[in-house]
């Protein structure tokens, strides 16, 4: 018998035992793995009934190894009767009607009657007795834990009735795609509930076939049409979105809710009929809800989901949203080191759900609890879970999409998905009860060390004062929480916790399964560390640089346990797992890039901008090549002009200066428009050795790309310092089609003379 299975067994056996010892263990159910007692179904049973009856037979049998009978008609000398569903409601007392997915259990005169509400209430309240009652647990995708006896019962007088306050509950981690472990925990799938979910506009129409003949359904922008909304105010477009839900409403008569709602991104529409509307409401919200409430009011008896978020997150001033229309806000700019209630980054967002609250009674959230650029990196907001859905639900919230890693493996996702499930049914329950017994479930005799891991890594954002962004790179993060010693010390807790489960093959991969996090943290900071402790680089001769031996190997092995512990891919918008071990090779392949000012140190004469510091006055002389990641390898300024000086410490006589540019409209990030080179004996008197100017054409594409500058020096004498001036645009260029509320940015990294 392996470790987990010992640990298992001992802890739900005292459950099990302390459960059976209360009120006296009058109602037997197995005796001497015998079965004693039978579940009763109506002759005209549901698909629900009858899934729930096989459900509660299958766990008996799986404890006991007895096999309870499912009969329509009771046998005669069955002391004790289980009446499921309307079976129970025939012969049962009266009871109080139960909200949706509500349950009821009765343990009374001898049987045991289980009611539920509408949709899975019945099949929800057979899962909380074989956990509650029977000590069975699920606490991941795998296979359900089960404790082992051969007699089960129900103390005499027993009663369990519970009504969700939420009506809404998802949790999107990679647990949420075993159908077992969502009826378990009682969670729900958007695509289960939702016909249309989501950022749903150009689903509804759709720009590649209307836009060329119609151009007018969409956004009016900076003096001409863009596909990057729709028009609200134009009567046609209210046309087609009928149109388009009649057509999908009748395909798909069991859906609950139906999205309308904005793209993700910028561009909503400033025509004069949508600018009217949106002066007279505040913002461009004010279209969006008098648009929804048009399609809503076609269709009185579905229900419609919009979402405050964006450029629609504030509350509308005078309409009001439909009586069947939902709205979803989003926590998207909170920070989540500290909870929403006292979060000083969620004072917008409080505000947002006070206002709307009192607007409508119909809220629904759209919250994140993952890091989208690194999933698997240690992001610590575990203490948060519970109390960020106690607050949203005691503010007004109805339902809740706690957007997790989804499909791929995040940092403690198996963790994240049962507290969340847990508090999501009920906001009101004790973190530290679910969590150690999870702990000791899951992690059998590693436990302990487990729990050390996660609150060394509380305390150390508490004292570091880390902010978590939910789009944060690991090196962001090298200087508090996630600096070296700090890894060091939490490499030592998932240590102890592999040594606590030695031997036992499916813990030590749990454990190596939440190692991965920081491996990944190691292997993208070393990206920015470059020579630096910590880095991929180690110093051959002088000017001269190579890989440290083994690190292909490194990179290799976590990326095959990665996929074998299920990730997918490692942050948002990042490819499958092979396309992260062919990054690697190609760095690997270049591991830096030569020049005559390797390692020199910069002065700036505009300071760069501190929430992006990468190396500091090191990083455009530190050989490592940012990518289209500006928040990685970057120093970004804001202003018309920068003038860098280096100091090169020895005589040179350079041909050439490369460097690099980060053009990323969606982020501001803009190219220069002229270069000057400038070289000097004593650091005071300078005198001009090359130029460059870019041309300002509209580009062609505007997907972030690495723009190199090369410029060919003219100097015929030697120079020891070196001074580098750009000049890049103080306003948005007019190609530009995003919102103007900001000025335009420019990143630089690296400078290499040649």
């Amino acid at each position: 018998m392996s470790l987990i299975r010992i640990a298992f067994t001992g802890l739900q056996m005292v459950i099990l035992l302390l459960v059976q010892s209360c009120q006296g263990n009058d109602i037997k159910l197995v005796t001497d793995q015998k079965p004693v007692s039978e579940i009763i179904l109506p002759e005209q049973a549901s698909p629900l009934e009858k899934k729930s009856a096989s459900i509660l037979q299958e766990y008996v049998r799986r404890i006991t190894g007895a096999t309870l009978p499912i009969q329509t008609v009771p046998s005669q000398n069955i002391a004790h009767l289980i009446y499921v569903g309307s079976a129970a409601t025939r012969v049962g007392q009266f009871i109080e009607p139960l909200k949706a997915e509500g349950y009821e259990i009765d343990v009374r005169g001898g049987n045991i009657y289980l009611y539920g509400g509408s949709g899975k209430g019945l099949l929800y309240g057979v899962y909380e007795l074989i956990e509650k009652q029977f000590g069975a647990r699920k606490y991941d995708q795998g296979p359900a834990l089960i404790p082992h006896s051969r007699d089960l019962g129900l103390p005499a007088g027993l009663h369990m009735r519970y009504e969700p306050v939420l009506l809404y509950r998802e949790s999107y981690y990679p647990s949420s795609a075993d159908p077992e472990y969502l009826d378990w925990h009682h969670l729900h799938r958007f695509e289960d509930l939702w016909g249309l979910w989501g950022h749903s506009f150009f689903k509804i129409i759709p720009p590649e076939r209307n836009f060329r003949e119609h151009p007018e359904y969409f956004s009016w922008v900076n003096g001409h049409r863009q596909p990057s909304q729709l028009c609200l105010s134009n009567p046609d477009v209210l046309r087609q979105a009928i149109a388009y839900f009649e057509r999908a409403t009748a395909a798909n008569p069991d859906a609950i809710y139906w999205s309308i709602a904005p793209m993700d991104g910028a561009g909503y529409c400033t025509c004069e009929k949508c600018a009217r509307v949106d002066a007279e409401e505040g913002g461009p919200q004010g279209s969006l809800i008098r648009f929804v409430n048009a399609v809503a009011a076609y269709f009185p008896d579905q229900l419609f989901t919009t979402l405050a978020y964006g450029y629609s997150a504030e509350a509308t001033k005078h309409t009001r949203p439909g009586k069947n229309v939902y709205v979803m806000l989003s926590t998207i700019n909170s920070t989540r080191h500290l909870p929403v209630a006292t979060n000083p980054d969620a004072v917008s967002f409080r505000r947002q759900l006070s206002e709307w609250s009192k607007l409508t009674p119909n809220l629904l959230l759209w919250d994140y609890t993952t890091d989208f650029s690194a999933y698997l990196s240690p992001f610590p907001m575990y203490d948060h879970y519970v109390a960020n859905i106690r607050y949203f639900q005691t503010h007004g919230i109805k339902g809740i999409f706690e957007q997790g890693s989804g499909e791929t493996l995040g940092d403690m996702s198996a963790y994240a998905s049962y507290i969340q499930a847990k508090a999501l049914w009920d906001p009101s329950l004790k973190l530290d009860e679910v969590q150690d017994d999870f702990f000791k479930g899951y992690y059998g005799t590693a436990a302990h060390s487990i729990k050390n891991y996660i609150g060394q890594l509380i305390s150390a954002r508490n004292e570091t004062q880390a902010r978590l962004g939910i789009y944060d790179q690991p090196f962001a993060h090298r200087s508090d929480y996630l600096a070296l010693d700090k890894i060091s010390s939490y490499r030592q807790a998932l240590k102890e916790a592999a040594d606590a489960v030695a031997g036992s093959p499916e813990l030590e991969h749990k454990i190596k399964t939440l190692s991965l996090g920081l491996e990944y943290v190691e292997l993208e900071q070393a990206k920015a560390y470059g020579i630096q402790a910590g880095g991929y680089l180690e110093k051959l001769r002088e000017g001269t640089w190579r890989v440290k031996p083994g690190w292909n190997v490194r990179v290799k092995s976590f990326v095959s346990d990665a996929q074998k512990a299920g990730a997918i891919t490692l942050s948002e918008t990042g490819g499958p797992l092979p396309d992260y071990l062919a990054s690697w090779t190609a760095i690997l392949d270049n591991p830096y890039r030569p020049s005559l000012i390797l390692g020199a140190k910069a002065s700036f004469s505009n300071p760069f901008i501190e929430d992006y510091p990468a190396n500091g006055s090191a990083t455009l002389t530190d050989g490592i090549s940012g990518g289209t990641d500006y928040s990685y390898n970057w120093l970004l300024f804001a202003g018309g002009m920068v003038k860098i000086d280096i100091p090169i410490g020895r005589d040179i006589l350079p041909a050439s200066i490369q460097t690099d540019f980060l053009f990323d409209p969606s982020h501001y990030l803009f190219l220069p428009e002229k270069i000057s080179v400038e070289g000097s004996i004593d650091g005071n008197n300078y005198f001009p050795i090359g130029s460059h100017r870019l041309d300002n054409n509209v580009p062609s594409d505007m997907k972030a790309r690495v723009q190199t500058v090369d410029c060919t020096l003219k100097s015929k004498q030697l120079l020891r310092y070196l001074r580098v001036a750009i000049w890049f645009p103080a306003e948005l260029p007019e190609w530009f089609n995003g919102s103007r509320h900001r000025k335009p940015l420019m990143a630089i990294d690296e400078l290499s003379l040649e």
